[in-house]
């Protein structure tokens, strides 16, 4: 061997042609010239440096390995300047850490494929000599991270020695111009602080998951509300149709009951024979009308929420009621004074009779000629006829 210097100054010994023998034979100048810079910065650091130590069995060697003069930690240092894929340095890195031995990889090429892959940081020589860590270490601040200061190996390897800085698994996104490696170098304090913005994002994901179920929940609630509402109210409109339709055949029933007996009131009261409407008619307030002659005479049963409005209409008219209850409810509809008569309709409702033009008449109960009916109008005439004779 003979003595060298290195363009940044460092004295180094080189191998003499051929020498073959030796261990360090077939490495290239710069690749011995970075482990010399290693090892002289393990020493300025305060550890002890040790150039192509191999591991048990021969499973590994390191270009330099560092360790503490107590013997508590060993950390071997690679220089690495040839080509290399990713999955080939993470298995040297692994079978490393295998024997206990965790790494740090070095390297001057711009940005090797396989930096942030495993521990390992960019050298360059700095403009007054000696290399210059200028991409590996990184800060947390503001959620991201972010380029750490560039500081020489020597210093570098005095935080790494001491735990000031560690190899971390980033995971939260990085700031520009700060490759996004997988691993950097930082302070353990910075990885604390990812892991607490991380989880506290995590806590305000879930949070406002939760909050957007509780909303849907909330709005799904509302929804089977409503459409229990409007089931109800489709319940309660065909009910209260139900109850329409029932107040309506129980009118007709009741109008059909009293015909014959407004009928025999008219007959005796008057003398005459009256013509009852087959039917409740709007402007005798659903009420069926009771005719003499032409001239409206009487009104079964109407309506008395429809009384108020023809009042006027039905002032001379004589009411005729099924119960008190009915009289008093249209009395209070009706004009002060107005005469109304309740009469007994008997056990069953009478169908109305109709009305003497050519039309088929209402039959009285149980009294016919042959098959055809004959009408209240008719009999009344013919016993009219026969009391004249």
């Amino acid at each position: 061997m003979h003595a060298k210097r290195s363009p940044s100054g460092l004295r180094f010994f080189a191998h003499a042609p051929g020498a073959s023998e030796c261990s360090l034979a077939g490495e290239t100048l710069a690749h011995h010239l970075l482990k010399l810079e290693l090892a002289t910065a393990t020493r300025d650091a305060g550890a002890h440096a040790e150039l192509e130590v191999r591991g048990p069995e021969g499973a590994w060697r390191a270009d330099v390995l560092a360790s503490d003069p107590a013997g508590a930690w060993r950390m071997a240092l690679e220089a690495q300047l040839s080509p290399i894929t990713s999955d080939d340095i993470a298995a040297r890195t692994e079978r490393m850490e295998a024997d206990g031995v965790p790494s740090v990889w070095f390297s001057d090429r711009y940005r090797p494929p396989w930096l942030g892959q495993v521990p390992s940081v960019r050298v360059k020589t700095a403009d007054g000599g000696g290399l210059v860590v200028v991409e590996g270490l990184a800060k947390f601040s503001g959620g991201q991270w972010e380029a750490g200061p560039q500081v020489p190996v020597a210093e570098f390897l005095r935080w790494v020695f001491a735990d000031r800085v560690v190899s971390h698994r980033r995971r939260a996104p990085v700031r520009s111009p700060l490759p996004a490696r997988r691993t950097v170098f930082t302070a353990p304090q910075y990885a604390k602080q990812e892991a607490a913005h991380l989880e506290a994002a995590e806590r305000r994901k879930r949070l406002e998951q939760e909050e957007k179920h509780r909303r849907k929940e909330e709005e799904r609630v509302r929804w089977d509300e409503y459409q229990e509402r409007l089931r109800r109210q489709d319940r309660e409109r065909a009910e209260a149709r139900g109850d329409h339709q029932a107040a309506i055949h129980a009118l007709h029933e009741r109008q059909a009951a009293l015909e014959k007996p407004a009928y025999d009131f008219v007959r005796r009261a008057t003398g005459a024979y009256p013509f009852v409407e087959d039917r409740g008619a709007p402007e005798f307030a659903m009420g069926v009308p009771v005719y003499v002659g032409l001239t409206p005479y009487g009104v079964i049963c109407p309506v008395a929420s429809r009384v108020a409005a023809l009042r006027d209409r039905l002032a001379d008219l004589v009411v005729f009621t099924a119960s008190e209850r009915e009289r008093r409810r249209i009395a209070v509809q009706a004009r002060p004074g107005q005469r109304s008569e309740v009469l007994d309709a008997g056990p069953a409702a009478v169908p109305s009779p109709r009305p003497p033009t050519g039309q088929d008449s209402l039959p009285l109960p149980g009294e016919t000629t042959g098959s055809t009916t004959v009408p209240w109008q008719n009999r009344h005439s013919s016993e009219g006829q026969r009391n004249s004779d």
